[in-house]
């Protein structure tokens, strides 16, 4: 009976602690803060509720946390990778924009021109632009087609040279062809339009004294027309006559040293004589007279530039007369003179 009523008690108080929450010291003396002990040690039912749910709590926030973090990692790398790639790419273009420049300033294009897309349109425009400026850097040659029609006053007088007293006539008529009939002043109109083409093709300027035959030009104004046009040389196109129509063959004139006019340009002038007779002959086959020192030639005293005077050949030899009639001849002949010109100006 007492040991039953020692139990009753002990159980009471147990549950009364329980209950209160006051501390006790177990027989080892540790101390337990409200928690339940069995006889055996294990936990309470309440106890072991009270621990799951704290475990359970511990396992909600620790997914809680780890799910936060995710997402903050998540969001952090995106906003990371997001700032990586936009200096990525910076860089990238940057570096891009640096080699396209490179590359267009050594081709002299405009930094930033798509030079794909306008590569066929500068090539064309730099061709273009390449041959006009050939054409316009290259050397002007004057073309002085000797004579013109009838109609004239042919009884006017010129002065021989600048400030000369002697005096000659202004205008002559030229020569006829034996055999073709051909007056001198159209033959070497001929001549000389076919000349002036080729030229052109060849990237010369030209300066022609006359493109018809109604033309009122003295030796003078036809040197004057070639001074105040800046050209480089004068080409004067004539074609021969003699008495003796045996004679044949072409030459060139042009002044000596001690032309009192022109002295001073006589080596040119000799030079660029050489330069026509050989090729010409060279061109035509007709026989190389050489060159004629003159200094009574108007036309010749009265330039500034470097010039000579082309005796094509004989109009009164029947053979020089034949072959310089022929349009046909008459192009050889023009490819003599225009290389003529190309080797005095290197070309």
């Amino acid at each position: 009976m007492h040991r039953k009523l020692v139990k009753c008690l002990g159980a009471a108080m147990a549950i009364v602690l329980l209950t209160t929450g006051c501390t006790f010291l177990d027989s080892s003396g540790n101390t337990n803060n409200g928690e339940a002990v069995t006889e055996a040690g294990s936990d309470s039912a309440g106890g072991s509720t009270g621990k799951q749910k704290t475990e359970n709590d511990n396992q909600t926030n620790k997914e809680t946390s780890k799910e936060t973090n995710k997402e903050m990692n998540k969001g952090t790398n995106k906003e990371t990778n997001k700032e990586t790639n936009k200096e990525t790419k910076n860089e990238t273009n940057k570096e891009q924009n640096k080699e396209t420049n490179k590359e267009q300033g050594k081709t002299g294009e405009e930094p930033g021109k798509d030079t794909k897309t306008d590569q066929g349109t500068v090539q064309n425009e730099r061709e273009t632009s390449n041959s006009q400026e050939t054409k316009a850097q290259g050397p002007v040659v004057a073309v002085d087609a000797g004579h013109q029609g009838p109609g004239q006053d042919m009884s006017q007088k010129e002065a021989n040279g600048p400030g000369s007293e002697v005096m000659k006539a202004r205008l002559a008529t030229g020569t006829t062809g034996s055999v073709s009939g051909l007056d001198e002043y159209e033959l070497n109109l001929d001549v000389s339009l076919k000349l002036q083409t080729e030229l052109e093709k060849r990237g010369y300027q030209v300066v022609m004294t006359r493109t018809t035959h109604e033309v009122d030009l003295g030796n003078i104004d036809r040197a004057t027309i070639a001074n105040e046009a800046g050209a480089d040389i004068l080409v004067r196109i004539h074609a021969n006559g003699s008495e003796d129509s045996s004679v044949a063959g072409a030459l060139t004139m042009a002044p000596t040293q001690s032309n009192p006019y022109v002295g001073s340009i006589s080596e040119e002038c000799m030079r660029l004589s050489q330069c026509l007779i050989d090729r010409y002959c060279e061109a035509t086959g007709l026989i190389n007279r050489g060159i004629l020192a003159e200094d009574e030639m108007t036309g010749i005293n009265w330039s500034q530039i470097p010039v000579t005077i082309l005796e094509m050949g004989f109009m009164t030899n029947p053979g020089d007369d034949a072959y310089m009639a022929d349009s046909g001849n008459q192009d050889v002949m023009v490819q003599g003179i225009a290389n003529g010109i190309d080797d005095y100006f290197g070309r």
